[in-house]
Parts: C-alpha cells; sequence; structure tokens
C-alpha cells in the first residue's frame, strides 16, 4: 500500500531526526552528571507531544500487538519547556512500557489540570516492580531484572534522564507499581504563565 509506505517512511524520517538529536543530548547529559543541562525552553502544548510520540510508536506497537489509550482530559496544556526533553522523557516512560510487558502492551496515557500544572500518566500492564527495585529505578545504569538478563536491551540511563528532566522542568515525578500488576507514572509540570 503506497500510503502506507509513505506514512512509515514519515515516521522513520522523523524519528531519525529526533534520536539523532536525544542522542546529542542524552550523552551529554549522561556526561555532566549533577551539572544542569542547557534547555531551549519555549511555550509547548503538552497534547501536541503526546500525539506526535505517540504516532512514532506505530510500527512497534503494530509487531508487539500492542495499543496506546489515551486520556487526555487537561483542559490547559501549555507548558514552558524544551520540546526535544519533554518528547524523550515521553518516550523513554512508553518505550519501557513495551520492554517490559511480557504480554500484549496496553498503555494508558492521561492528562488532566491540578493546582496550576497539568498532571502527565503513563500507566502499563507490563511486569511491575517490587518495592525494592523502586528504590533504585531512578538511578543512573540501574536496570530492573527481568529473569534473563540479556532480554531487555539499554543502558539502564533512561529513567535517571527522566527523573534529571522533568526536575530541570520544575516537575515532579512519582512511580507506583507492584510485580506482575503493571507500573504508572504520574509526572506534574507548572503550566506556562505570562510567557512562561
Amino acid at each position: 500500500n503506497p500510503e502506507r509506505l509513505n506514512n512509515y517512511a514519515g515516521i522513520i524520517k522523523e524519528e531519525t531526526e529526533r534520536l539523532k538529536s536525544q542522542v546529542d543530548k542524552v550523552l551529554q547529559m549522561a556526561t555532566l552528571d549533577n551539572k544542569k543541562v542547557e534547555l531551549d525552553k519555549e511555550k509547548v502544548n503538552l497534547h501536541e507531544i503526546i500525539e506526535k510520540t505517540i504516532t512514532g510508536f506505530e510500527l512497534i506497537l503494530t509487531n508487539s500487538e500492542g495499543i496506546i489509550e489515551k486520556e487526555l482530559k487537561a483542559k490547559e496544556v501549555m507548558i514552558y519547556g524544551d520540546r526535544t526533553h519533554i518528547t524523550n522523557i515521553l518516550f523513554n516512560l512508553i518505550d519501557n512500557a513495551i520492554k517490559y510487558c511480557s504480554r500484549k502492551p496496553i498503555i494508558t496515557i492521561s492528562t488532566e489540570n491540578h493546582k496550576g500544572g497539568i498532571y502527565l500518566r503513563v500507566r502499563d500492564n507490563g511486569i511491575g516492580m517490587s518495592r525494592e527495585e523502586q528504590k533504585h529505578v531512578f538511578e543512573k545504569f540501574y536496570r530492573v531484572p527481568t529473569g534473563d538478563q540479556h532480554d531487555v536491551k539499554g543502558f539502564g540511563i533512561g529513567l535517571n534522564y527522566v527523573r534529571k528532566m522533568v526536575k530541570q522542568h520544575q516537575g515532579k515525578i512519582q512511580l507506583k507499581s507492584e510485580p506482575k500488576s503493571g507500573t504508572t507514572f504520574r509526572i506534574y509540570f507548572p503550566l506556562a504563565r505570562n510567557g512562561k
């Protein structure tokens, strides 16, 4: 189907550009450690970023027979942040939700406004985490054991990066998980006010 092929080619091109930018920024962050990463902040529409990021996962979800459900209830959606890093935060959470799932992934992304900000939740039906694993999950190079150490590819910097970037956007991140019952990440971002 030429139309479908064209659509997939577009996704691949966009993802290649995004990955080039992501590699640079993640490597920069990994080497700086406790120093702050320079952010290119502007007013961004969080719902637009969510929609675009989900589109980038179409091929992966088709292969794994997974689905992403959206519950975008927030009315105010403009935040002040770095578009690339906000996209990477969401990308990392969705990517982990797919990687750490032993069945067909069902991921729910939801938003709601709360006290001058917006909550972004990413919930999955994956393998979940014990309380002990949750204590370490945001540490650099830590990876949740899956039984087969080679089952899930990665370097264990994704969630460390996510937490640092959320913090640099004056946000907060919380985690709720149970073994075999999935995981929910809840991120709070302040809304953009008067240009900032």
